[in-house]
């Protein structure tokens, strides 16, 4: 019998947070190529974008069986509401998805709603 094991993340590292005044313009400042929509995350009256650190060096593979996950920066804005789909005139659209049911994003959109107001 197989046995199966949850080893949960046990320390998220965010080496760059940037603040947008609103979700719209987290979008407009999003580099995509045109027509390819882009993928943002929404828990706790935030919405972000996270970039993480790419694995393909042993190093960072190590730190992720470890249970330590590396994210070169994560962009993010209030948005009070979730809605499956955001878009700008003129310009990107951006697919939404609910993660209020990850304990761990959910975790990271609290942090981030604490950096909202943060004079940092």
């Amino acid at each position: 019998m197989v046995e199966i094991v949850h080893q949960p993340v046990k320390e998220l590292v965010i080496m760059e947070y940037i603040r947008f005044p609103s979700a719209e313009e987290l979008v407009r400042n999003m580099m995509l190529p045109p027509g390819q929509p882009a993928v943002l995350y929404w828990a706790e009256g935030v919405v972000f974008l996270p970039i993480p650190v790419p694995t393909n060096n042993a190093k960072v593979v190590e730190e992720l069986l470890n249970g330590r996950v590396f994210w070169m920066s994560v962009s993010f804005a209030p948005m009070a509401n979730y809605s499956p789909m955001l878009s700008v005139e003129k310009g990107p659209e951006a697919m939404v998805i609910n993660v209020s049911r990850s304990s761990l994003l959910t975790q990271v959109a609290r942090w981030l709603k604490s950096k909202l107001s943060a004079s940092e």
